[in-house]
């Protein structure tokens, strides 16, 4: 499978994500103008140290059954919902973004110096921007395939939902080389630095 990098991924801040994410309603949530303007300017400086990139390829799909699908180099993924995802298209795309290690020991650090509401921040600003980055990407590789009158499913799926199993986690690791990216996978199937995202989409046409 040939690799392609992106390194950076030009995302923005996705603000209204984070607030929404730290339970914030623009309609709703009484905030007084200071107060909101100290936590913009924490997420900001968390968004600073967020490095996004991605990684993505393809491989062709020799089969699809009703709960496997089987690609041309031998693979295999037994996942109903994978089975249905890619029912009409003859290659996937294996796609990953992360933003990097920095954002997650920023809010460790704040844990550890007892400023609990700068690392919920910190923790919403890095989950947000790795979600940015994997639609960007999603969106990126659908443009480049749109070229060759190609088209990518609306929906993607990750490991660990369903029953896409999270143990697939390992053959994103290792097709994708993401320990070129400075991630590393756990004995649990845990992605480090954390807030790093993958995901499998269809291509058809």
């Amino acid at each position: 499978m040939r690799i392609n990098r992106i390194n950076p991924v030009n995302v923005q801040l996705p603000e209204r994500d984070i607030l929404f994410r730290l339970k914030y309603n623009i309609h709703k949530t009484v905030i007084d103008h200071d107060s909101l303007a100290r936590i913009k300017g924490i997420m900001n400086k968390g968004f600073r140290a967020c490095e996004p990139q991605g990684v993505w390829g393809r491989l062709g799909i020799a089969e699809t059954a009703e709960e496997r699908v089987v690609f041309e180099s031998g693979i295999e993924i037994r996942s109903a919902s994978i089975a249905q995802l890619l029912s009409g298209s003859h290659s996937a795309v294996f796609m990953s973004a992360t933003v990097g290690a920095q954002i997650v020991d920023m809010a460790s650090e704040a844990v550890k110096s007892g400023d609990g509401g700068s690392a919920i921040i910190y923790d919403a600003v890095g989950s947000e921007t790795a979600e940015a980055a994997i639609e960007w990407l999603n969106e990126y590789i659908g443009s480049i395939i749109k070229k060759k009158g190609e088209s990518i499913t609306s929906m993607r799926f990750s490991p660990g939902y369903g029953d896409f199993k999270l143990e697939y986690q390992s053959l994103f690791y290792d097709l994708l080389q993401l320990d070129e990216m400075s991630i590393k996978l756990t004995e649990r199937f845990i992605l480090v630095p954390e807030k790093t995202v993958t995901a499998l989409a269809g291509i058809s046409g």
